[in-house]
């Protein structure tokens, strides 16, 4: 089984069952060891138990990573097919939890080109304003221009990639997309 990695289909369902696999083998790794020290013992006053309760915190990081993630869900496959047929050479992210200071912003897909960031949100709570300052600010920091968009409706979304892949982008450009590419990546959770 080939990893799945940031922006790919099916991102959000294999990191959550990761997350979750890691997550039980930290707290049974956990559970065993302060076991082993109570009835090596025959008292939970051992360093066994100390070394068990050290071992909670990298469980409990794996376990709030989880918590994080599990309202959210991947894409359905017909879904994802549609945009990416549409979007033509367009570089096209898919399942992004994009992670804020204040917030977590799921965003269906995102699409890259010609200096264009345009991004699909069905999740009734999106905030759009917010998500659209920050990448906007994201990117100035980090010395890229680019437009960005967010859509909360499919319809749009759909005709403003296929404008986007009808675009005739230079090499230049083409490299500041994938540089664009590369920082949105390292937004997502």
């Amino acid at each position: 089984m080939k990893p799945i990695n940031k922006g790919q289909f099916e991102y959000i369902k294999n990191k959550k069952r990761q997350r979750a696999i890691v997550c039980a083998v930290c707290f049974l790794l956990v559970l065993a060891v302060f076991l082993t020290g109570y009835f090596s013992t025959g008292s939970r006053e051992n360093i066994l138990t100390v070394m068990a309760i050290l071992g909670v915190l990298p469980a409990a990081k794996f376990a709030a990573t989880l918590c994080m993630m599990l309202p959210y869900h991947s894409q359905a496959r017909e879904e994802y097919d549609k945009i990416a047929e549409a979007s033509g050479e367009s570089i096209l992210y898919v399942d992004m939890l994009l992670s804020t200071e204040k917030k977590v912003l799921p965003t269906d897909f995102i699409v890259i080109r010609g200096g264009t960031v345009c991004g699909l949100a069905t999740s009734p709570k999106y905030d759009v304003g917010y998500a659209q300052d920050y990448l906007v600010g994201m990117l100035k920091k980090h010395g890229i221009k680019a437009n960005v968009k967010i859509f909360t409706d499919r319809g749009k979304f759909l005709k403003r990639v296929k404008e986007l892949a009808a675009l005739d982008v230079d090499e230049k450009q083409s490299v500041r997309d994938e540089r664009t590419a590369s920082l949105m990546l390292t937004l997502v959770l």
